[in-house]
């Protein structure tokens, strides 16, 4: 028999072959909005909707700022707002919204999504299509990225003379950020099409695939677009139909709202990238005479707060008014049983058939199939039926139906005629299946180590255990505990193995099925995976070194010690170029560890290096952490011996340094930077940490480097030469030693040194200046024997000021006020 379930972690449904989420990152700009060059006083008020929307109506939208002001802000809200009032109330859609120049002919806004999902892993109406994750996650009812993560990134252009209320009493000088917020989020909830001219072709979609709004694209002859029977892709043909300025929108609900006509779409002469074919035609006006909100321009004074009816009707045939199949597959048995009961719910945002929901079942692999309507289970929108089983051992495969009110047929799978609900009734011999990330190394002062696995069978799983023996020794058995639905964990007590550096742990796990003759996964199905355990050095006060003969001193993962062709000196490197994954949601960490633990100083932790560092840099404005901060390098400690890693400083890409970011970008031929490093790119940095609640002075830190890499684009990498790790002040002076004194303290930044000739008129000082925070503001400054040190470009705040003539160092505690 075929395998008919599937690890619910990664795939969607039910399925005979194989399905899945498939999902495509997205990095082009998908939307755009332009300024127009004339006067229009026009405003739309905001619909009804926004006047009565109640706290458990609408949808609800995130938005993460970079840049705006608090004006921008309200106004930004006010659109969401708007939106929220007429959106679905399952709706759920995070942006990122970043205030900023943009570069090119009058662009007022643009807005990019995250990424599309296929139409057949989230049972959408057309499963042939790309839809953006936005309109995918409300199709499906499920979340497919992080709850902070973004669906959409928008970008406001800064440079534009924006009118910020919220009245509409937009002056004929300036452009209204309501409008264009409004304008530009419909876009991102999949107002756009993915077609596209090289100048003399027409082209489409994401591989063969077009995105959804694709499919409702016309001719004046009513002829789809996507006919590839009329229209060839990438033909010359589709050309002159993207640039004849007949193209039309035709859905079942924009007729519907267009007294049964179909809406023409904004297409010139000269293809225009982003703006032809997405937005309707600047001749079209809304019942009332108004311009309509997805137009190509944004005129002077014109304030558009209400998508309209027509915005709106494109938005529900794109999937915005949808309805949905829920059923939990009847999954497979050994008991012998005479009929099988289905069950489904519907969810729909519209009017469905209540007397055409049905299955449609097949015993013969759908050579021949049956169809039974469902009947009300007593539970408003749920349905049941039952299907009588014909004999022991058989493959009962099945799908639903049902149809809403603009006579749109839903199916559950939706790609109906490849994929479809399994049950087998009969002696079952499919083997579990397993997934599990093998754990790569420990280190001998790890006390337990965890192992996780997903694990799932067609008829459900008995035990899931790891069969584990340390070196070549006897093999002994952990068996892992359920935490939840395919998911299984344990720990390893390493103590009680007694392991040390340069043992190995082996293991496999073993997943045994439900079955009255159990069915058996090893995985590995050959062999164990091998766990080495590495060794840790002695605890040091501070280590510094040049490369050359340190490679016993680090365990490398993704990184070397070497001197390249071109390079004078040894350092610390990662391969170059250094991997992306190639999958969505996927990453790879290169790990470069110390094993030589350092003891914190009272006065804090500072590392110093040279560097160069080619990875790719995240979105202007994006900030470590966020969901468009791409690749990064960091250096992290662990005060536990590698339990917890903790950044000592914010992860940083090739924007660190403009003259890397601008080498990075210099060689692009694709989406990989082909910029190799070289010694004249190298500079300093310097990681200063202070004591804190997380690493206290006599703790003993564990230090790592760490490249991170996210899907898709790469570079050369990062290289560290000259590593030295120490306490910020190792022989400090007190105040009893040393007579140096500062005022006025606090002051505005001129400081006065008084006390200590062989100090303030010394011309081979040497000053330094860190921020409570662990900041680097100067290093080895030079003093010019004036008696006064001038710091008052700095911010407002506390600061140590580090004085240095030799071996003597002295520290002075300063506040800075304005």
């Amino acid at each position: 028999m075929k395998k008919t379930f599937l690890i619910s972690a990664f795939l969607t449904c039910t399925a005979i072959g194989s399905s899945g989420q498939e999902f495509i990152h997205n990095s082009s700009v998908t939307g755009i909005c332009y300024a127009g060059t004339k006067v229009r006083r026009e405003y739309t008020p905001p619909p009804s909707a926004f006047f009565t929307k109640s706290s458990k109506s609408g949808g609800n939208i995130t938005v993460y700022y970079t840049g705006f002001g608090a004006a921008a802000k309200t106004a930004f809200e006010y659109a969401v707002s708007i939106l929220e009032s007429v959106l679905p109330a399952d709706t759920k859609l995070t942006i990122s919204a970043s205030w900023e120049r943009l570069s090119g002919g009058g662009v007022l806004a643009n807005t990019s999504i995250t990424g599309y999902a296929a139409g057949w892993g989230i049972n959408a109406l057309n499963p042939l299509a790309y839809y953006p994750i936005a309109l995918a996650e409300k199709i499906s009812g499920s979340d497919m990225n992080a709850p902070q993560e973004a669906d959409l990134f928008m970008k406001v252009n800064s440079t534009v003379n924006w009118y910020l209320g919220t009245d509409g009493k937009t002056p004929v000088t300036q452009y209204d950020l309501v409008t264009v917020a409004i304008h530009e989020i419909c876009h991102g909830l999949g107002f756009f099409d993915s077609m596209n001219s090289d100048g003399s072709s027409g082209y489409y979609g994401l591989g063969s695939l077009p995105v959804v709004y694709d499919g409702f694209v016309e001719n004046a002859s009513g002829q789809k677009l996507i006919d590839t029977l009329i229209f060839k892709n990438n033909s010359a043909a589709l050309y002159q139909q993207l640039t004849a300025d007949k193209l039309y929108f035709n859905g079942p609900l924009v007729k519907s709202a267009n007294q049964g006509f179909r809406i023409k779409l904004y297409c010139p002469p000269k293809w225009d990238s982003g703006s032809s074919v997405s937005h309707v035609d600047e001749s079209l006006h809304d019942e009332n005479g108004k311009s309509l909100l997805m137009s190509p321009y944004l005129d002077l004074g014109e304030a558009i707060h209400n998508p309209g009816k027509l915005t709106l009707a494109v938005l529900g045939d794109l999937g915005w008014v949808n309805t949905r199949i829920i059923h939990r597959a009847a999954g497979d048995t050994e008991d012998a049983q005479r009929e099988v009961t289905l069950n489904v719910s519907i969810k729909s945002d519209t009017t469905y058939n209540q007397d055409r929901v049905a299955v449609v079942f097949s015993f013969d692999s759908f050579k021949t199939s049956d169809t039974l309507y469902m009947i009300p289970s007593g539970t408003p929108h749920q349905y049941k039926t039952t299907v009588g089983i014909p004999a022991y051992n058989s493959d009962l495969q099945y799908y639903f139906f049902t149809e809403d009110i603009f006579h749109r047929v839903y199916r559950a799978p939706s790609l109906y005629d490849a994929m479809r609900f399994s049950s087998y009734i009969g002696t079952d011999t499919v083997r579990p299946i397993i997934e599990h990330a093998p754990v790569t190394y420990c280190l001998e002062t790890t006390d337990s180590l965890k192992f996780n696995t997903l694990a799932a069978d067609n008829i459900g799983i008995d035990s899931v255990y790891i069969e584990y023996k340390v070196n070549t020794g006897n093999s002994h058995y952990l068996s892992l505990a359920m935490k939840g639905e395919e998911s299984y964990s344990a720990a390893l007590d390493l103590k009680k193995l007694n392991v040390a550096g340069g043992d190995s742990v082996r293991y496999r796990i073993v997943a045994v099925d439900s079955a009255h003759n159990a069915n058996i996964t090893m995985l590995p199905d050959k062999d164990f995976y091998v766990l080495p355990v590495e060794k840790i050095e002695s605890v040091v006060d501070s280590y510094s070194t040049d490369f050359s003969g340190a490679a016993a001193d680090f365990f490398n993962m993704g990184f070397n010690i070497s001197k390249p062709e071109g390079f004078t000196a040894s350092g610390l490197h990662t391969i170059h170029p250094y991997e992306s994954p190639e999958t969505e949601n996927g990453s790879i960490d290169y790990m470069a560890l110390l094993r030589h633990p350092v003891r914190f100083s009272a006065s804090g932790l500072l590392i110093t290096f040279r560097e160069i560092v080619l990875v790719e840099p995240g979105e202007t404005g994006s900030v470590y952490g966020s969901p468009d901060f791409y690749d990064y390098v960091i250096v992290e400690g662990s005060p536990d011996y590698g339990k917890t890693w903790l950044p000592l400083a914010d992860g940083y890409d090739s924007r660190y340094d403009k003259s890397w970011e601008d080498a990075y970008n210099s060689n692009i031929p694709d989406i990989n930077s082909l910029t190799a490093g070289n010694e004249s790119m190298l500079k300093i940095h310097r990681v200063y940490y202070k004591p804190s609640d997380k690493i206290k002075p006599g703790d003993t830190v564990l230090i790592r480097f760490r490249l991170y890499s996210d899907p898709f684009a790469n570079g050369w990498g990062w290289l560290i030469e000259d590593l030295k790790i120490n306490a910020l002040i190792n022989s400090v002076e007190s105040n009893g030693q040393s007579q140096v004194r500062a005022y006025p303290n606090p002051g505005n930044g001129v400081i006065r040194l008084t006390g200590d000739n062989d100090i303030n008129n010394s011309k081979s000082l040497m000053y330094s200046v860190y921020g409570l925070d662990g900041s680097v503001h100067l290093v080895n400054h030079p003093y010019d024997g004036s008696g006064i040190i001038d710091i008052s470009s700095l911010e407002t705040g506390m600061y140590l000021v580090v004085l240095q003539k030799g071996n003597r160092k002295i520290v002075i505690r300063y506040t800075l006020i304005r």
